[in-house]
């Protein structure tokens, strides 16, 4: 049987189900803003002891969720619907417009606040992240003949860097340090990680996977260890503090147990009912427990706030 026909077949055993409030907050992009403003107050609480004011919490959320919204977008513009694919692509498709114009008006009031508010070094530091993410999506939506195996760097990777680029740039702006490049790098680790996961968990539904099997599980654990020992040995070493150590570390904890539940579950993936396009068309698919890996990033700083202040340790 031609492996094609048969990843067909097994997707058309997957049971019908509606789309579970947990998802939708994956498909609306507010999980990947949530990591984003917790992360960034890790960082400043670590590295310039405060949290981050109201005006830059709302600018890094407004700039990730634009981000995000415009790289669905584009996936959603090329979506093959006779072919497996997921509901939030799905989702920015059909209702590309609404999109669009949401995403113009979240744009202008982001604007507004950059310009009113944000420190001019931290607007030049972030064009230079700006930079990253256009070169991001020129290499992945807009890379001559279509071909995403191409790629000098790997999709997941770049996503994981550009995401700690975004979450440490004030921190960089008052405290640039060594420690600093270090918890950079180790939570850039932890994204790519992140993205990793999901990327392979839902493979079976996403067009613009591309992974590489056991090559490709070797690489995530291998990073995921190496964040461990970078996490620990700095922090022995006296250049992390408590609360980024902690959430990097605990960090890993909650992705190796999402992992763990993801290989005992249930059925990876399941067709949305209230979504189809007649007898061409195939439902979009969603796996309910897709969240469980970005609640991972966002109860893990929480979860060590608590612990640290409780310590008095922040």
């Amino acid at each position: 049987m031609d492996p094609h026909d048969a990843h067909h077949i097994k997707q058309e055993e997957i049971s019908h189900s509606h789309l579970p409030l947990s998802c939708w907050w994956n498909v609306l992009s507010l999980d990947a803003v949530t990591v984003a403003v917790l992360w960034q107050a890790v960082f400043l609480l670590s590295f310039c002891d405060r949290l981050p004011k109201r005006h830059e919490s709302f600018s890094l959320g407004a700039v990730v969720w634009l981000i995000y919204v415009a790289d669905r977008l584009l996936d959603g513009s090329r979506l093959d619907l006779s072919e497996p694919h997921l509901v939030r692509h799905r989702m920015h498709r059909e209702f590309a417009g609404r999109w669009v114009i949401a995403w113009c008006l979240v744009l202008a009031l982001a604007c507004a606040v950059v310009v009113s508010w944000l420190d001019t070094a931290v607007v030049r530091m972030g064009l230079m992240v700006g930079a990253s993410v256009m070169i991001y999506g020129a290499g992945v939506h807009f890379w001559p003949g279509g071909s995403p195996r191409k790629r000098v760097i790997e999709k997941e990777l770049q996503v994981g860097a550009i995401f700690a680029a975004g979450v440490s740039l004030i921190a960089w702006k008052e405290a640039a340090s060594w420690p600093l490049a270090l918890a950079t790098v180790a939570s850039a680790g932890l994204f790519t990680a992140n993205c990793w996961l999901v990327a392979e968990r839902e493979s079976t539904a996403d067009q613009n996977f591309h992974g590489a099997g056991l090559k490709h599980r070797f690489r995530m654990v291998a990073v995921s260890v190496a964040v461990v020992v970078w996490a620990l040995f700095s922090w022995m070493a006296g250049w992390l503090p408590w609360l980024m150590a902690a959430s990097l570390l605990v960090g890993v904890g909650f992705l190796s147990l999402t992992k763990l539940l993801w290989s005992r579950g249930e059925p990876r993936t399941r067709q949305w009912s209230r979504r189809s396009l007649g007898d061409r068309g195939r439902r979009p698919l969603f796996d309910a427990w897709v969240p469980m890996a970005d609640w991972s990033l966002i109860l893990s700083p929480l979860v060590c706030w608590v612990v640290v202040s409780s310590w008095n340790l922040v």
